[in-house]
């Protein structure tokens, strides 16, 4: 593979009975394989496909805040999937444990064994034409939120890289680590969503000790917007981006800004985005009587077809698959990873592709510490933001992080640089991360390889930063930050020595402080 995977698994690892086979997708935190069922005894276990979709997520080398986030998004996942077994959902089919010593970043991470899909709906919708079938799958979409709601539970994160097109060309809902269990019209979730389908009442609300306070309504809503997405190929609000799509919802919700549905959206379809996307989540359509109209307008559609049918639907998406080849791994499988290939792989890794293919925690994550309007690339916000917060010190800000990472290698995960030796997202030289890779501040037992995952480099870039603010003399005229910057390109000793900046360096820190003040929130200048 030619990605830096967050947890890199060598082709035929077995964990469990599974076999590690071809790479699939990956995030800044977790990693999805395709595995082989191959137990150790020979023969097949009653239930059990050929091959599933593994998807692994480190547990054992995070700091204890972000072990305590994934953590809570694993258990989320795993208790749905446990609990509900609907022919709408994306099946898992076990849960499994890492333990292998000998590889200090994949000891102790948990998989996840999931049902293998052929594709995202995001990655259909990547390429034109847009789908034939579209009211088809809008349909079996929608029978999928009426099982979840039946069932008492909120998606949260409705969208389409988390809807999986499988072999036989139905749909499943997948990616449940943001998914709640109603607690009578409420549930709570963590605070992060995709702005193209939050409704706007949770793009204002206050986030409490638990979260956000969610209903039903929510996933209407996201509905709403995926279906015109899906029969038009356009958001029904306007704007170029996703930032300027969510303050025209908040406009919307407020009565000074209008749907714009297209002219091309067929006219049984537009009453029923017009009712999902009612201003208030009092005025929307409910679940029961979405999932009705939806299967009046599409004549049934969603239900799964006949044998004969599903061949049909096979040699009619034909097109569509030569339409996407081109540009694989454009977007995730849905599993909850980002990929990090094609047009994300490299500068600018982990923007919303065409289909809104967003980190889980991408969209709104720490936008009071770090600008979500400013370049940095979703996928790393998380990351960007919680090493901050592991340092504890003020001018070790997510602001100074990404401005580092900006001018170092504009967020190009796959950078190379032999003649410096330097590699990836953070530009560490091999021999000098080994010092800072571990959170205990042990050197590694080896010298490690390129490429450098960012879920490796920056954490490391964090520890080191902090270690070299403290370090930097407290007279020293200027910008501590850009001093610390300075310091992180040289040493901390030669920026003392030099009384500030080194004329070398001066360059390099004007660029970095015009990203600061690039990066740096509203109000907190």
């Amino acid at each position: 593979m030619t990605e830096v995977y967050a947890v890199p698994v060598p082709k035929g690892y077995r964990v469990g009975d599974w076999e590690v086979r071809e790479p699939i997708a990956t995030g800044a935190f977790g990693s999805v394989y395709e595995g082989r069922h191959r137990p150790a005894g020979g023969g097949a276990a009653e239930g059990l496909p050929r091959t599933a979709a593994l998807k692994f997520l480190p547990t054992g080398t995070a700091t204890p805040r972000r072990l305590a986030h994934l953590r809570e998004l694993i258990d989320r996942e795993v208790e749905l999937l446990r609990r509900l077994r609907q022919p709408r959902l994306i099946r898992i089919y076990d849960t499994l444990t890492v333990d292998d010593p000998a590889r200090p970043a994949l000891d102790g991470a948990t998989v996840l064994v999931l049902e293998r899909a052929e594709r995202s709906l995001a990655a259909l919708l990547a390429g034109p034409p847009r789908p034939a079938a579209g009211p088809a799958l809008l349909a079996q979409i929608c029978e999928g939120l009426a099982q979840l709601h039946g069932a008492g539970w909120v998606h949260g994160d409705l969208k389409p890289a988390n809807v999986l097109l499988m072999k036989d060309g139905s749909a499943r809902l997948a990616d449940f680590n943001m998914a709640a269990e109603l607690e009578g019209t409420h549930a709570y979730t963590p605070a992060f969503s995709t702005p193209d389908y939050t409704p706007p009442e949770l793009l204002w609300s206050e986030i409490g000790e638990r979260g956000h306070r969610i209903r039903p309504s929510t996933d209407v809503w996201a509905f709403g917007i995926l279906a015109h997405l899906v029969l038009t190929g356009t958001f029904p609000l306007p704007g170029g981006s996703p930032t300027a799509r969510r303050d025209a919802a908040v406009a919307y919700a407020r009565g000074d800004e209008e749907l714009r549905l297209s002219p091309g959206l067929p006219e049984p379809w537009r009453e029923i985005v017009r009712a999902c996307l009612a201003r208030t989540h009092r005025e929307r359509v409910g679940t029961p009587a979405l999932a009705r109209r939806v299967a009046a307008v599409s004549g049934g559609a969603g239900r799964f077809p006949p044998r004969r049918a599903r061949v049909r639907s096979r040699a009619r998406t034909r097109g569509w698959r030569t339409a996407v080849a081109g540009a694989a791994a454009v977007v995730a499988l849905g599993y909850g990873v980002s990929v990090l290939t094609g047009a994300g792989a490299g500068r600018g890794a982990g923007g919303a592709s065409a289909g809104g293919a967003v980190n889980v925690a991408a969209a709104s994550y720490g936008a009071e510490e770090l600008r979500t309007d400013r370049g940095v690339p979703p996928a790393y916000r998380l990351l960007i933001v919680e090493t901050a917060r592991d340092c504890g010190r003020k001018e070790v800000s997510a602001v100074l992080i990404a401005a580092i990472l900006k001018v170092e290698s504009d967020f190009d995960p796959l950078l190379a640089d032999p003649a410096t030796d330097e590699y990836g997202i953070a530009r560490w030289t091999p021999s000098v991360l080994r010092w800072w890779m571990n959170e205990d501040g042990s050197p590694g037992e080896t010298v490690p390889e390129p490429p450098f995952p960012p879920a490796e480099s920056v954490p490391a870039m964090g520890r080191y930063l902090c270690w070299i603010a403290p370090r930097l003399d407290t007279a020293l005229p200027g910008d501590r930050r850009t001093l610390i910057a300075a310091a992180y390109r040289t040493s901390y000793r030669k920026v003392n020595d030099a009384g500030g900046v080194p004329p070398k360096q001066r360059a390099y820190a004007a660029r970095v402080g015009h990203y600061l003040k690039e990066y740096t929130p509203p109000g907190r200048e």
